[in-house]
């Protein structure tokens, strides 16, 4: 399992929000030149955030972005999940059992991946994005 780009530049753009001690709004333009992203990957991935509530967007001359909440109510797995999607190890863990053409009650190493599965997203869980600052 590899996590994509949008999920690391999303989180270190969130990061760079986190880090905004003046509370104004931060301009895509800025966070683009100081983490080396694409401006127009960045409105991708800032889309995501938006509809899944971790960011809002502040229009005008002083426009940019805002964190919805506080950083320390902002974990990683949200940020994860809002980029990439709900979280599977293996394909077949992606829905419900046997929806995906996986027989969970034959399957002999459904336990690992479960508890696999289980500890990455209880580790994403537990760090906040206040934790990264």
């Amino acid at each position: 399992m590899m996590f994509t780009t949008k999920t690391e530049y999303g989180l270190k753009a969130m990061v760079r929000l986190a880090q905004n001690k003046s509370k104004k709004p931060t301009p895509l333009t800025q966070i683009a030149k100081e983490e080396h992203i694409s401006q127009s990957y960045l409105e991708q991935i800032f889309s995501k955030l938006k509809s899944n509530d971790l960011v809002f967007a502040v229009k005008g001359s002083e426009g940019g972005y805002v964190l919805s909440r506080p950083a320390s109510k902002i974990n990683v797995f949200e940020i994860v999940e809002a980029l990439e999607g709900p979280l599977a190890v293996f394909y077949c863990m992606a829905g419900e059992s046997g929806k995906i053409g996986c027989s969970a009650k034959g399957c002999l190493t459904r336990r690992v991946w479960d508890e696999l599965q289980k500890n990455i997203i209880k580790t994403l869980r537990k760090f906040k994005l206040s934790d990264l600052i």
